[in-house]
C-alpha cells in the first residue's frame, strides 16, 4: 500500500495540522523547564531540589487529572470542540508561569500555571490521537497518528533550542527597558501555538465518527466529504458511519469510500491467520457498541476485555521501556564522548527523536503497528543491555563513552520507531465509541501516573542497583513487552475502525 497524500483535500491537512499543534504544546510544556529549572527556582526563592522538583512534578499530576476527564469531555462536546477549549488552561498556564513574580508568591503562581498546563497536556495526549484517527482515511491513518508523536518531539526540541541561552550561564533580555529573565520569555512563547490552535480548530470539521455516534448522520457524511474528498450528496445516507448495519448495496458503496485502499487479507497476527474476518462480517457491530454512552462498568464487560487489556498495557509498557532513564543518563554519556554541554546533548537527542519519528510516520502504514512495536521494544532491550555490558567490562573510559553514546542514541531512535507513537495511535483505533471516552481517559490517567511513579522510583533504583543494573531491569521489561505485543496485538494497518473493533470483540461475543 502506497498512500498518495495529494489525493486528499486541503481541509484534511489543515485539520490535522491544527490538531498536531496540541501535540506540539504537549512536548513543549514537558520540556520547557529542563534547561532553566535552577534559574527559575532561584528567582522564585525556592530550592531546585524542593520547590523546583514540585513545580516539575505537578505538571504530571495535572496531566493525569486532565487525561482522566478528557474522554468524557470529548464524548460530550466532540473531539474538535474539546481541543478548542483545551487551549484555555494552556494559555492560562503559560501566562501564570511567565508572569510569576520574583518571590514566594511567584512559586504559587508557577505551581498553578504548571498544573493548568498539565491539565491541557493530559487532555491533548488523549484527544489529539482520537480526532486524527476519526478524520483520517484508512490508507494514511497510521501516518497522521504518528505525526502526532512527531509534533510532541518537535515541541520538546523547540523547548531545548530556546533554552540555549542558559547553557552554563544566567540569561536575561531587555523588555520595555527592564531586564527580564529569559525563562519568562520561554513560557510566553507557549502562548503562540495555543492561540493558533484555538483559532485554527474553530474552522475544522468535527469528527464524523463522533457526529454519527450522537445521531447527526447527515452532518457526519458532510464532514467526511470535506475531509476525504467526496461531496455529501454523493455519499450513502446510512446510519452508523463508523460501525454499521447496512444493506449489501450500501455496504459496497460505503466500503468503496471509507476503505478504498484496505488490505482485506492481511492476518491479524501469526496465530490467527485462519480467523481473519470477512468484509461483510467485519462491518457489523452490535447496537450496544455503537449506540449511546457506556458507563464505567462497561469497561469490565467480557466482550471488551481484550481491547481493554491492550489499551491499558501499551501505554504502561511505554513508560516501563526506560526512555526517561535513558534521558537522565545521556548528559554523562555525552560528557564522556567529549560534548560537555548538557543542553546541546539534549538537542542532539531531540533531533534523533524527531528524525526517527518521521521515519516511523513513513513506515506505519507500510509495515504496520505490531511489527514496528516489536522491533522497537526488542531494539531498546538490546541497547540497554549494551550500555550495562559496556559499564561492566574493563574498557577505557573513552571507549565506554562511545559505546554508550551509540547505544543511547540507538535507544532513542528505536523508541521513536514504535514505543513512542504507537500506543496512543493504537488506543484511538481499537476502542468503540460506546466506551472510548472513559476507556481512553482511564488509560491516559494511568500512563501519567506511571510516569510520575517511575520518576520517583528511578532515583531509588540508582541508589540500590546503580545505573547498569537499573538498565538491565528496563531491558527485561522491554523483552516482556515484545512477548506481549507478539501474542496479544491485533494488526490495524489497512483496516477501517469498525473492522478492527469487531476483530477484538469477536473473541468475547458470548
Amino acid at each position: 500500500m502506497d498512500p498518495v497524500p495529494s489525493k486528499y483535500p486541503g481541509r484534511l491537512w489543515f485539520s490535522a495540522t491544527c490538531a498536531w499543534l496540541g501535540s506540539l504544546q504537549f512536548g513543549f510544556h514537558l520540556a520547557v523547564l529542563n534547561t532553566c529549572l535552577s534559574f527559575t527556582s532561584k528567582d522564585l526563592k525556592v530550592t531546585e531540589a524542593g520547590g523546583g522538583a514540585v513545580v516539575t512534578s505537578v505538571l504530571l499530576v495535572g496531566a493525569a487529572a486532565g487525561g482522566f476527564f478528557a474522554g468524557q469531555a470529548a464524548d460530550a462536546l466532540g473531539p474538535r470542540r474539546t481541543l478548542v477549549w483545551n487551549n484555555v488552561p494552556l494559555l492560562a498556564g503559560s501566562c501564570l508561569s511567565a508572569l510569576a513574580p520574583d518571590s514566594t508568591l511567584g512559586f504559587w503562581s508557577m505551581l498553578l500555571g504548571r498544573l493548568l498546563a498539565g491539565w491541557g497536556v493530559g487532555t491533548a495526549s488523549l484527544v489529539v490521537p482520537r480526532y486524527l484517527a476519526e478524520i483520517a482515511p484508512v490508507a494514511i491513518r497510521g501516518a497522521l497518528g504518528t505525526f502526532s508523536q512527531l509534533f510532541v518531539c518537535v515541541g520538546i526540541l523547540v523547548a531545548f533550542v530556546i533554552g540555549l541561552p542558559y547553557d552554563g550561564k544566567e540569561a536575561t533580555v531587555q523588555l520595555l527597558g527592564y531586564d527580564t529573565a529569559w525563562w519568562r520569555v520561554m513560557f510566553a512563547i507557549g502562548l503562540l501555538p495555543a492561540t493558533m490552535q484555538a483559532v485554527g480548530m474553530s474552522f475544522c470539521p468535527e469528527s464524523p465518527v463522533w457526529l454519527e455516534w450522537i445521531g447527526k448522520t447527515e452532518d457526519a457524511w458532510r464532514a467526511k466529504g470535506q475531509l476525504q474528498g467526496q461531496v455529501a450528496s454523493a455519499l450513502p445516507q446510512v446510519s452508523n458511519l463508523g460501525a454499521t448495519h447496512c444493506s449489501d448495496v450500501e455496504k459496497r458503496e460505503t466500503t468503496a469510500f471509507v476503505e478504498e485502499t484496505e488490505e482485506v487479507t492481511q492476518p491479524l497476527r501469526a496465530s490467527e491467520e485462519g480467523a481473519v474476518l470477512s468484509e461483510a462480517d467485519s462491518s457489523y457491530l452490535e447496537d450496544e457498541d455503537v449506540a449511546g454512552e457506556g458507563g464505567w462498568d462497561d469497561l469490565v464487560q467480557p466482550r471488551y476485555r481484550r481491547m481493554m487489556v491492550l489499551a491499558v498495557s501499551l501505554p504502561l509498557l511505554q513508560q516501563a521501556s526506560g526512555i526517561n532513564s535513558i534521558t537522565f543518563y545521556s548528559s554523562s554519556v555525552f560528557a564522556r564522548a567529549g560534548l560537555r554541554s548538557p543542553i546541546l546533548g539534549s538537542i542532539v537527542v531531540g533531533c534523533v527523536n524527531v528524525a526517527g519519528t518521521g521515519v516511523a510516520a513513513y513506515l506505519m502504514d507500510r509495515l504496520g503497528r505490531r511489527p514496528l512495536l516489536i522491533l522497537s521494544h526488542a531494539g531498546m532491550a538490546i541497547s540497554l543491555i549494551s550500555i550495562s555490558v559496556a559499564r561492566f567490562l574493563p574498557l577505557p573510559a573513552n571507549v565506554e563513552g562511545y559505546v554508550s553514546l551509540v547505544a543511547i542514541l540507538g535507544s532513542v531512535l528505536l523508541f521513536s520507531f514504535g514505543v513512542g507513537p504507537i500506543p496512543w495511535l493504537y488506543i484511538s483505533e481499537i476502542l468503540p465509541e460506546r466506551i472510548k471516552g472513559r476507556a481512553a481517559a482511564l488509560c491516559t490517567c494511568l500512563n501519567w501516573l506511571a510516569a510520575l511513579v517511575i520518576g520517583l522510583v528511578f532515583p531509588v533504583m540508582l541508589e540500590l542497583l546503580d545505573i547498569s543494573s537499573s538498565y538491565l531491569v528496563f531491558a527485561a521489561l522491554n523483552a516482556g513487552a515484545v512477548v506481549f505485543a507478539y501474542t496479544c496485538m491485533v494488526e490495524t494497518k489497512g483496516r477501517s475502525l469498525q473492522r478492527v473493533i469487531h476483530s477484538l470483540l469477536v473473541d468475547h461475543s458470548d
